[in-house]
């Protein structure tokens, strides 16, 4: 098994280094680069931060890289309520708007297992959506599936309305039950690349679904 997922790993390091070479800058006129929008929210318990980057290696490659870094924890550092999840996929679209993935994920729980499934994306002026669906090829064999919608309506001038929904629901296919599963909700305004307002933060873990629930506010900013 150590194998396998060695060899997975140079395969994907591999395909980076590959498209890399023939990536060279000064080849193609110059891009805007998609931003990263990176969040903290604040509550009375705790704290939690998420960062997503979603590109491509060049604007005219199919191959791109989708990347989530989620922290979590209270501020008396309940040990139940730390957590870090980390996404890296390697992306080759396949048609318009759908790609296939492949890469690892990084859980504080229960720690690196390797990954592969597919992703549909839609982008908009004022709108996005992100669904993510595959399996931990690992260990449990998790199905699981994430996905991001977000609305930015324009308000007048630099301002906008912000409003996001997450979610995420992982199934351990080995006890037949719920694993992880989470809901959060932004509403607020944004100015330029800042946005702000109120959050709401669903959690629930484990077969038994013990639940955590937090308000509070976000503070984001869209990196370029």
């Amino acid at each position: 098994m150590k194998r396998k997922i060695f060899s997975l790993l140079i395969f994907t390091f591999a395909i980076f280094a590959s498209v890399g070479v023939y990536a060279q800058p000064g080849e193609a006129p110059a891009h805007q680069s998609a931003p990263i929008p990176l969040e903290i929210v604040l509550s009375g318990d705790g704290w939690n931060s998420q960062m997503i980057i979603d590109k491509k290696f060049t604007p005219e490659s199919k191959f791109g890289f989708f990347g989530l870094s989620y922290l979590k924890a209270d501020y008396d550092n309940d040990e139940f309520l730390r957590e870090s999840i980390n996404l890296a996929f390697l992306k080759y679209d396949i048609f318009k708007g759908v790609s296939l993935m492949s890469g690892a994920i990084m859980n504080s729980q229960w720690g690196f297992r390797p990954y592969a499934g597919a992703q549909y994306g839609y982008h908009s002026r004022t709108f996005m959506g992100v669904i993510n669906s595959g399996f931990h090829l690992t260990e449990t064999k998790n199905f699981e599936s994430l996905a991001i919608l977000e609305y930015r309506p324009p308000i007048k001038g630099a301002w906008s309305l912000y409003s996001r929904a997450q979610g995420l629901y992982s199934y351990n296919s080995e006890i037949d039950a719920h694993d992880r599963s989470h809901f959060y909700a932004r509403l607020g305004v944004s100015y330029k690349n800042y946005s702000f307002g109120g959050a709401y933060n669903y959690d629930c873990y484990g077969p038994h679904k013990l639940t955590d629930n937090q308000f509070g506010i976000f503070l984001g900013v869209l990196l370029q």
